[in-house]
């Protein structure tokens, strides 16, 4: 029972790391705010962000065309947009959420030239958050020498929990 409390907080310790480094590498603040840690069982945890569109900011894709009789619309601002609430910024998380503007709303923000109405649009290049984060990860736990910051944050928290018990020795490798 114990190896596997060690086990689950050890990967929910990683886990909650990587996220820090990895909100330190996107400037998306919808991203930052959604990422979250998740317990997947007694020996894994995941950073996930919830939003169907995450994948596409993070890889970075290919150019996209309206269907045929559709039009790509985007706000200028996004706190003029009613269908993410503003500057609330309720960002759909499945594409099935997606909200469509009115007849009335799409010609009363078009003529206000707060809303773009294109066929088609260019390629987007990628945000590599999550490898960014989990290579900070890594260099952060792989210094030579010397235990890393984050090998030094497990020890201590370990430690704190009564996980370790440093009478007895132990080593943790990383990496």
């Amino acid at each position: 029972m114990t190896a596997r409390i060690t086990t689950a907080r050890i990967a929910f310790a990683l886990a909650t790391q990587a996220r820090v480094w990895a909100r330190d590498a996107t400037d998306s603040e919808s991203i930052k705010a959604a990422m979250q840690v998740k317990a997947l069982g007694f020996h894994i945890a995941a950073v996930e962000v919830p939003f169907y569109w995450a994948q596409y900011y993070h890889d970075g894709r290919g150019p996209v065309r309206a269907r045929p009789g559709h039009k790509i619309v985007y706000f200028v601002d996004p706190d003029d947009d009613p269908r993410i609430n503003g500057a609330a910024r309720n960002y759909p998380k499945r594409a099935s959420d997606i909200k469509r503007l009115t007849k009335r709303q799409f010609y009363k923000f078009l003529g206000e030239g707060k809303l773009v109405a294109v066929d088609k649009v260019g390629p987007a290049g990628p945000h590599p958050f999550f490898t960014q984060g989990l290579r900070n990860l890594k260099n952060n736990t792989a210094e030579s020498g010397s235990p890393g910051l984050f090998s030094q944050h497990i020890i201590a928290e370990l430690t704190k929990s009564k996980i370790l018990n440093w009478q007895r020795g132990a080593t943790i490798r990383l990496g």
